[in-house]
């Protein structure tokens, strides 16, 4: 179609074009302001655009520009080192489509916008109205766009030919820009270009690109402005504002990667993936199986890396695209012991929390036909584990990962951009959702934001992470997720809200009956907590007491040992005694008593603060007499009530 035919002379439309309901509202906003603009290109193609819309405004209107697009849907990318040329982006949900504004207040060609001119003000004294937006005069818009691909382009593709072709015969009549072309490079190679083109000549367009490049004349240097454009590009692409960082969990085989490859590839947003699989295969992990503590180490090493990396991105202006999330940490297997636990604790310290998470639901059944690995019931059980523990987690949505990835990435899109366009300081609603209601997964929502399955869901999703950490005394059991929880002693408010991120019914025992717990968590406990915690109990079930030394306590056990001697005697097993390194409110490390390894290490990294050298020779000292244990300040013992027999 011969679209410069449709720019009758007085500037009314003769027939009417469907536009895409977002890009009206800009044109909209921009009618609405004082200052002219007009759509350079595309103007028949706005229905649903498969480009950029070009889109030439009056530098007036630049300091509200960002505000009035914004308004009407549009988030702005900021991408130094292209000239005027400022990009905005929406993504239209219903038709699962970007739409790319591409804004500029000068008229400047070339890869590196080095060949300027001062054409602008004068094409937009010059538009017509075409219906619902302006376009250039039709000898303007004929030789801009013949411009726009000798000297921007370089070549024309066949489909832009019949374009190309009506572009050339309106310019062969002449107009306002072509003298000033003539002046610049030449009336022969103008009238090369032109009849190139209508000619049919497209094999002969790039040798007549290069000559009218190298021949132009006016202005500042080309060369200077390339050059320092190509160095402001370094800079690369970012989001004005703030950038989301989205995570997402699942178990293996329910598409993780594929995901956020596909995002990382598809969304025209300046994005960054972080890897944060900790246990990888790697090329020194035969040298540090074999050394104490290497394992963790290299699972520290990348953790940090890639909690360092994902703020770096995020403060550079990406939207951060994380494969696995510390919240991994929270799930039931996720311990291994201490230096497990503490790499844990580490995790949710270092890396940051998203501001969405995915939980990818896919049946077992289907994630093992997908991978082959562990059992379907494994998998399945880890799904499970993965949905109780989204349902607690602030910013968590469940996604209907057993549809097609292409659906999935659709709507893992959708959120990105819901999370991308919020105003500040806003967050998303949630909805209940209903795992139990006996649908399979793909008669689900494609996406149900999740809420937490207590009363009070709103107090917990606004819950900072720190809360978490206050819950660390769970990897020194094996029970992450316990189904009754119970505590007592002093409790402070903040920790009751953590407890209850873990069990919403958590229970504090306040007499000798009623409860019955699997795990008891007793802070600093008086004289009847710990008759109260035996009480309550259930055989199997675990005893956390956190305590301090205090000598001049006139009952009760005065240091760790006594406390941990007080459950051995109670008929507790596998008592083990704890250290809360440097205390138990800012606790690094829980370091094993009975391992003068992981407490020698632990002074190590001590030894610099003050009067750190001088603790470090006491505490040796006493490592070496056999009363470390008497030393300890502030720690936590553990206990587990024996399957059998009576009460402790």
């Amino acid at each position: 179609m011969d679209v410069l035919n449709n720019l009758p002379a007085g500037g009314a439309a003769t027939e009417i074009l469907r536009v895409h309901p977002r890009l009206a509202a800009v044109f909209d906003a921009l009618d609405a302001c004082s200052w002219p603009w007009l759509l350079l290109r595309g103007g028949d193609d706005l229905a649903l655009p498969a480009g950029d819309v070009d889109i030439l405004v009056d530098k007036g209107v630049l300091p509200v520009l960002d505000g009035l697009l914004a308004a009407a849907g549009f988030c702005r990318v900021r991408a130094p080192g292209h000239g005027s040329h400022r990009f905005y982006f929406h993504y239209a949900v219903d038709d699962g489509a970007w739409i790319k504004l591409d804004v500029v207040s000068d008229l400047a060609f070339g890869p590196y916008q080095q060949w300027r001119t001062p054409w602008a003000a004068r094409c937009l004294r010059r538009r017509v109205r075409r219906g619902t937006h302006w376009m250039p005069d039709p000898a303007d818009q004929a030789w801009l766009l013949l411009l726009h691909l000798f000297m921007d382009k370089g070549s024309i593709s066949p489909e832009r030919h019949p374009l190309a072709r009506a572009a050339a015969r309106t310019a062969a009549d002449g107009g306002r820009i072509a003298e000033s072309v003539r002046r610049r490079v030449g009336a022969g190679l103008v009238a090369e270009m032109v009849e190139s083109v209508l000619d049919g000549r497209f094999d002969d367009v790039p040798g007549t690109a290069a000559r009218m490049r190298a021949a132009w004349r006016g202005g500042l240097s080309p060369r200077l402005i390339a050059g320092a454009n190509r160095v402001l590009r370094h800079a690369g692409a970012q989001v004005r504002g703030h950038t989301p960082l989205l995570g997402v969990m699942a178990p293996d085989g329910a598409g993780k990667t594929t995901l956020l490859n596909g995002l990382h590839a598809d969304v025209p947003l300046p994005t960054k993936y972080v890897y944060m699989g900790l246990w990888g295969a790697g090329p020194w992990d035969k040298v540090l199986g074999r050394i104490p503590g290497g394992r963790t180490g290299k699972k520290i090493y990348r953790l940090v890396r890639g909690g360092v990396l994902a703020r770096f991105y995020r403060r550079m202006g990406k939207v951060v695209l994380m494969d696995r999330v510390a919240y991994d940490a929270l799930l039931g297997g996720s311990g291994g012991g201490p230096l497990a636990g503490m790499s844990n604790a580490l995790a949710l310290a270092v890396i940051p929390a998203p501001d969405v998470l995915l939980v990818l639901d896919v049946p077992g059944p289907v994630m093992f036909e997908r991978k082959g690995e562990h059992s379907p019931e494994l998998l399945e059980s880890w799904r499970q584990d993965y949905l109780k523990l989204a349902g607690r987690l602030p910013g968590g949505r469940v996604v209907d990962a057993a549809q097609p990835a292409a659906a999935v990435q659709r709507v893992a899109t959708g959120i990105v951009w819901e999370t991308l366009s919020r105003p500040a300081g806003t967050r998303p609603a949630t909805r209940r959702r209903n795992p139990g209601n006996g649908r399979s997964p793909a008669a689900q929502e494609s996406v149900a934001p999740v809420a937490p399955a207590a009363p009070g869901a709103g107090a917990a999703e606004a819950l900072a992470l720190h809360l978490w950490r206050l819950l660390d005394w769970r990897f020194l059991i094996p029970v992450l997720q316990p189904r009754n929880l119970g505590f007592a002693g002093q409790v402070s408010q903040e920790t009751e809200a953590a407890l209850r991120l873990l069990d919403p019914e958590a229970v504090r025992l306040a007499g000798p009956a009623g409860a019955s717990c699997d795990v008891v968590l007793l802070a600093s406990p008086g004289r009847g907590h710990v008759e109260a915690a035996g009480l309550a109990l259930e055989p199997g079930g675990w005893i956390c007491v956190e305590a301090s030394r205090s000598l001049l306590q006139r009952s009760g056990p005065r240091t760790l040992r006594g406390w941990k001697r007080t459950l051995e005697r109670r008929g507790y097993q596998d008592v083990t005694l704890y250290w809360n390194a440097p205390n138990r409110d800012r606790t690094a490390r829980l370091v094993p008593v009975r391992s003068g390894v992981a407490i020698r290490d632990t002074l190590a990294l001590r030894k610099d603060v003050r009067f750190g050298a001088l603790k470090a020779a006491a505490a040796h000292l006493a490592l070496a007499l056999h009363v470390f244990d008497l030393m300890v300040p502030e720690g936590t013992v553990t206990g587990r009530r024996p399957e059998g027999g009576g009460r402790p």
